[in-house]
C-alpha cells in the first residue's frame, strides 16, 4: 500500500513537477501522461476538447489551454474510495501548450480564474452520456405534453360548429388555432429547457474558449429563470387565445344554408335524400342527392311523403 493517504484536495504544481509529463494532440483530445505531483505514481489524462451536453458554448481557436488534472495512478492509497478516478485524490491545474507538431508541453497555470474554469470543464464531462440519456427521457414527457395541448384545442373547438361559420369566421378560428399551437409549443419547450437545458456541442481548445464557456455557465441561472418566466407567460397567453377561439365559434355568424335538406318517399317506397332545389318544370320536385351529388327530378304525383331532415 502507498504511504500517501488518499485526500481529495487541490495542490499547486511547479515547473519541475511537470517536466516529466508528456503529451500529444490526437484528434479532438489531448493525451497526457506523467507522474502525479503528490504521490509520484504514473498517471494519465485524456482532455476532450469537444463534447456534447446540455448547455455549453465555445469555438476552436488557439493552442494554449488551462487543463484540470486528477490523479489516476490506480495505486492502493489508504482511504481511497471504490469509485473512480482511482488515485491519491489530488487535483491540480496546468497550462497545456500544443506545438505545430502536435506535441503538448505543460507549465504551471498562474490564473486562478482559469483554473476554476478548467475544473468546471473537467467536472462537466463526468457521466456525460448518462446525463444526456436521462435528460432525453424527460424531454419525451415534454413532447407528450405538446400533443396533449393539441387535444385540448380539439376539445375546445367543435368541428361541427366551425363548419357552419362563414369563410371569414373559419379563417379567424384557423389563425387562432395556429397561434395556440405555436405559443403553447413555445411554452412547453421553454419550460423543459429551463428544467433540463438544451443539447449543444462545444469546443474548448484554448483559454479564450474556456473563459467563454465558463462565463456562459455562470450566466445559466439567470438564463434559466428567464426561460421559466417566458414559459409561464406563453402558457397563459395560449390559454387566453384558446378561450377566445372557443367563444368565437359561438359568437361569429353562421353561413347561409345552401338549401333545405329533405327526404322524399315515392309510391314504390324508394327514398331520395338531399337538398331541395327549385324545380324548372311545374308538377315536379328536384333534389340534389346527398350520396352522389346527382340531381333527381320526381313527378309530384309519385311523391307520397316529403319531410325535412337535419342531415341525410
Amino acid at each position: 500500500m502507498s504511504e500517501l493517504v488518499h485526500c481529495a484536495e487541490w495542490i499547486p504544481v511547479s515547473v519541475s513537477q511537470l517536466a516529466a509529463w508528456r503529451g500529444r494532440a490526437v484528434g479532438s483530445t489531448l493525451q497526457l501522461s506523467g507522474p502525479c505531483p503528490a504521490c509520484r505514481h504514473s498517471a494519465t489524462a485524456v482532455v476532450r476538447l469537444t463534447d456534447t451536453a446540455f448547455e455549453g458554448f465555445g469555438a476552436q481557436s488557439a493552442s494554449l489551454l488551462t487543463v484540470a488534472f486528477s490523479c489516476t495512478c490506480g495505486r492502493d492509497h489508504q482511504g481511497r474510495p471504490a469509485e473512480p478516478p482511482h488515485g491519491c485524490g489530488r487535483t491540480w491545474t496546468a497550462t497545456a501548450e500544443t506545438g505545430q507538431d502536435g506535441v503538448v508541453v505543460l507549465r504551471p497555470a498562474d490564473d486562478p480564474y482559469l483554473g476554476e474554469a478548467a475544473e468546471a470543464w473537467r467536472t462537466a464531462q463526468v457521466d456525460q452520456l448518462e446525463k444526456l440519456r436521462a435528460a432525453a427521457e424527460k424531454w419525451t414527457a415534454g413532447i407528450s405534453a405538446l400533443l396533449g395541448l393539441l387535444s385540448v384545442v380539439g376539445l375546445g373547438l367543435s368541428a361541427d360548429r366551425i363548419s357552419r361559420l362563414t369563410d371569414g369566421g373559419k379563417l379567424a378560428i384557423a389563425l387562432l388555432v395556429a397561434v395556440v399551437v405555436i405559443v403553447g409549443g413555445f411554452a412547453v419547450v421553454q419550460a423543459y429547457r429551463a428544467a433540463y437545458g438544451w443539447p449543444r456541442t462545444r469546443t474548448v481548445a484554448s483559454d479564450a474558449d474556456l473563459l467563454t464557456w465558463y462565463a456562459a455557465l455562470r450566466a445559466l441561472p439567470a438564463t434559466t429563470a428567464s426561460r421559466l418566466r417566458g414559459a409561464v407567460i406563453a402558457a397563459g397567453a395560449a390559454l387566453a387565445v384558446l378561450t377566445a377561439g372557443a367563444a368565437l365559434t359561438w359568437l361569429l355568424p353562421e353561413a347561409a344554408p345552401p338549401g333545405s335538406v329533405v327526404k322524399v318517399t315515392s309510391e314504390d317506397q324508394s327514398t331520395v335524400c338531399g337538398t331541395l332545389l327549385r324545380s324548372r318544370a311545374s308538377g315536379t320536385v328536384s333534389v340534389r342527392r346527398a350520396d352522389s351529388g346527382a340531381v333527381e327530378t320526381l313527378p309530384v304525383r309519385q311523391v307520397v311523403r316529403l319531410s325535412p331532415v337535419e342531415k341525410c
